[in-house]
């Protein structure tokens, strides 16, 4: 019996269950006299692929080194596939999943990320902001991170745009058409937006975004000079008075959910 195989038996009837591969193994061993070294999960992996495997048989999908969700075989799974080349230190993307169909490509970076996998970071961001509020209490303007992050989502699937290779990445989020965007997203119902003038230069269109009472609503998609013209300075940053972005905006939709 290949390890392949007492994987599923042992697993069998926990389908969604986070498992650990040191309990893995020790259940292996035991039922099976299997070497533990010999089990590798990440070889079994939708969303990792690992030099050396044919990248046919799948049943978990990765969480880190000590976690993994058991999804078992032929699962209709929506992601992408990582791989850590050996003396690198972070991950590279080499393809994806989408409903269950895999495609293997060479693609280093979010640049190359698509559409459909922006929709499902979008849906997943979503899960942990409504788990951080309605079961943390946390407000909306404490996780500023966790909504700027969807906010740049949303930008992406809205323009059909790519997203940028880093965070922040000379100033700007989101690229579409060769426009260079940088994507503002708020929890507050007034107040001013603010913009550094070090990176002003760096991109081309300001796309602002407020979350409020459950919904994304589009503020403001336009040319930064627009912006520039009813902003004011203060310590080396312009600052743009919600309200007044609001009257400016030449975005005729609202985003509301995928």
């Amino acid at each position: 019996m290949t390890i392949y195989e007492q994987i599923k038996l042992a697993l069998n009837g926990r389908i969604n269950e986070i498992v650990s591969p040191s309990e893995l193994k020790r259940s292996l061993q035991e039922l099976y006299g299997t070497n533990p070294d010999s089990v590798i999960l990440s070889d079994y992996c939708y969303n990792r692929y690992n030099n050396g495997i044919n990248f046919n048989q799948h049943l978990f999908e990765y969480i880190n080194r000590s976690s993994y969700k058991y999804l078992g075989e032929n699962y209709l799974y929506t992601g992408l596939i990582f791989q850590k080349p050996k003396g690198l230190k972070s991950e590279t993307i080499v393809g994806e999943w989408v409903n269950g169909v895999k495609s293997l490509k060479k693609c280093s970076t979010s640049e190359t990320i698509s559409k459909e996998q922006i929709l499902n970071l979008y849906n997943e961001y979503n899960k942990i902001l409504r788990y951080e509020m309605n079961i943390l209490n946390c407000k909306p303007t404490e996780l500023r991170h966790l909504i700027g992050r969807i906010g740049e989502f949303i930008c992406a699937i809205e323009t059909n745009g790519k997203l940028s290779r880093h965070t922040n990445q000379h100033g700007f989020d989101v690229i579409s058409n060769g426009r260079r965007i940088s994507v503002k997203t708020t929890a507050q119902n007034s107040g001013f937006i603010t913009i550094n003038k070090n990176t002003f230069k760096d991109f081309d269109d300001l796309f602002v975004i407020q979350y409020t009472n459950d919904v994304f609503n589009i503020l403001f998609y336009g040319p930064k000079e627009l912006v520039e013209k009813f902003s004011r300075t203060y310590e080396g940053k312009y600052e743009v008075d919600i309200i007044r972005l609001k009257k400016h905006n030449l975005y005729e939709g609202m985003f509301f959910s995928y």
